[in-house]
């Protein structure tokens, strides 16, 4: 087979190549082979090539013959490095205290540079060494604050030097993984490390979110794409996922989505040996071709705006279940002032100034939501300032909800903290039922020219999932104020918003749901962008209401005209 010249419209594909496949690679008649099958689904516009892995190393001669093959078939190569001990000793990093291991990883670097004018890390590129020499060096640091400022500084000695000596022209890419809420705790500096790569990548694998130990919710594979282009804006390289730890393959083609729902310029399909798997290339390059052909359809993605500081921790993960209840949302490292209502989170507590900046936004005349977890830490604090209200140590058990006079049930009990407020002083919007008492679900208060509200978030997050359709309408109407639509519906029916008047709707749940979409104008029309259908609606109030079936696991591409 010759030089394949297919390509998508609106990102590139690049399929990368663990060491162990480059070295089977050198048997030229399996990679052809492999690479033909490969084709017939996908296209392919880059790999990268691993040079090193678990301190295997793919020498020069084989490197070189690999690249020529890919590149006589019109395939761009990259470098690969793994710079991890033994990923299957629990993923067992270097040991960057150890002068043997500072070395080889300097000397696994130049060679790579020397090799290729572009170089991605793996998602290894941290510490969890503890031996005795990372004890002596830390001394009476903690653990998170030696371990970032050690891999700083062999991010700038051990990393961007060599390689820059080796070849003045490469370009260095970090890739961080998934688990950005602990980033911190083994040494991925997200403040120090992007100024020094000349680009960062994004780990968008989610998998399976109950059996695989992570626990990640889908939403996650879009919302930290669009995280990670805020911390580096315009040098975000794109989206990476693998094929492993799911339970279906809709699960698989999913997280190839949702990194594209985001806008991703590149999506990695790691691994080459993998894809090879019955039904894997096949699934990967029907969804690449289905979201290829309405992406450049659609503006710019937006969200609700949320703010995790660098090396912050608390009600880990949250955001992204706010995301499974149909809430767009849009991360930022930095607190994001310019926007009229934002959500806050109990990591956004790292910030010692937060309470400053939430009365700011306030007094502006702007809306803050923040979550039992940010109201419990920030106590003491200053917020008895804008609001008297109590984290308790109480909780209750409940499954019905009520708004003025209508009551709802959810399918199970949820547990939730007892949060207690003055009469008067803040106001229940919904409310939660226990016997023959009630708790704040949602609460309002006034400061200044603004508005605080205060979401209580049961002890399992998931639970969420749990709040009856009336609720959560009630809760996307205070978020969403700002937005031109909103939903009515169940929970896992995610929506995507862009500054052009289209959105995605799609469901996670594993049966056809019917929903709704508000758009918030009377007499607004509604296009499917993939039928062409034209949606009928129905006026309610001042806003349209167009009435949506999704089938699962699929997405409905909108376009609404007001």
């Amino acid at each position: 087979m010759g030089v394949d010249t297919r390509r998508y419209r609106n990102f590139k594909v690049a399929v990368y190549c663990r060491v162990e496949d480059v070295l089977e690679m050198a048997e030229t008649e399996w990679l052809a082979g492999g690479l033909d099958t490969l084709q017939q689904s996908i296209n392919i516009d880059k790999v990268y090539l691993e040079t090193h892995r678990s301190i295997r190393v793919a020498e020069s001669a084989v490197m070189e013959k690999v690249k020529d093959f890919f590149e006589g078939r019109g395939i761009q190569t990259s470098g690969g490095i793994t710079p991890v001990a033994d990923e299957h000793d629990q993923f067992r990093s270097f040991c960057y205290s150890d002068p043997e291991h500072r070395a080889k990883l300097k000397e696994v670097v130049s060679y790579t540079a020397g090799l290729f004018d572009e170089v991605i890390l793996d998602d290894f590129f941290f510490t969890n060494c503890k031996c005795a020499r990372c004890i002596e060096a830390k001394g009476t640091q903690s653990w998170t604050a030696f371990r970032l400022a050690q891999m700083a500084e062999v991010s700038q000695n051990l990393v961007v030097a060599p390689a820059r000596e080796a070849n003045p022209d490469v370009r260095l890419v970090i890739k961080y993984p998934n688990w950005y809420a602990h980033y911190h705790y083994t040494g991925y500096n997200l403040e120090a490390e992007p100024p020094m790569f000349d680009m960062i990548y994004t780990g968008t694998e989610t998998r399976d979110p109950v059996h695989q130990h992570q626990h990640l919710q889908a939403y996650q594979g879009y919302a930290i794409l669009r995280y990670l282009e805020h911390v580096k804006p315009g040098k975000n390289g794109g989206g990476w996922v693998d094929p492993y730890a799911r339970r279906t393959l809709d699960r698989y083609g999913e997280q190839i989505a949702f990194t594209l729902f985001a806008k991703a310029r590149e999506m990695t399909l790691f691994c080459f040996s993998d894809l090879l798997e019955s039904r894997v290339a096949p699934v990967a390059g029907a969804v690449l071709e289905d979201v290829d052909s309405f992406l450049d359809q659609l503006g710019q993605p937006y969200g609700l705006a949320g703010y995790r500081p660098y090396h912050a921790a608390g009600e880990d993960y949250l955001y992204h279940y706010f995301g499974m209840l149909g809430i767009p949302i849009d991360l930022f490292p930095e607190f994001p002032t310019d926007n009229d209502t934002i959500l806050l989170t109990e990591c956004a507590s790292a910030d010692e100034a937060i309470v400053d900046k939430i009365r700011a936004q306030l007094m502006a005349g702007k809306r803050v939501a923040i979550t039992s977890g940010l109201l419990q830490g920030l106590q003491g604090r200053g917020i008895e300032e804008i609001v008297e209200l109590a984290y308790t140590d109480k909780k209750a058990t409940v499954h019905e909800f009520s708004q003025f006079s209508s009551v709802y049930s959810s399918d199970g009990a949820i547990l939730i903290p007892q949060v207690k407020y003055a009469t008067n002083d803040a106001w229940e919007l919904v409310t939660c039922l226990d016997k023959d008492n009630g708790y704040p679900l949602l609460l309002e208060a006034r400061y200044g020219n603004g508005k605080l509200y205060v979401l209580t978030i049961p002890d399992n997050f998931s639970d969420l999932y749990q709040l009856p359709a009336e609720v959560l309408a009630r809760i996307r109407q205070v978020l969403m104020k700002e937005f031109p639509v909103t939903l009515e519906g169940p929970s896992r029916i995610c929506l995507f918003t862009y500054d052009n008047d289209t959105a995605i709707v799609h469901s996670l749940l594993p049966h056809r749901t019917e929903c709704k979409l508000l758009v918030k104008q009377a007499g607004a029309q509604l296009c499917d962008l993939v039928t062409g259908e034209a949606i009928s609606g129905y006026t309610r109030n001042d806003e349209t209401v167009f009435e949506l079936s999704v089938r699962p696991h699929t997405c409905r591409v909108l376009r609404w005209a007001r």
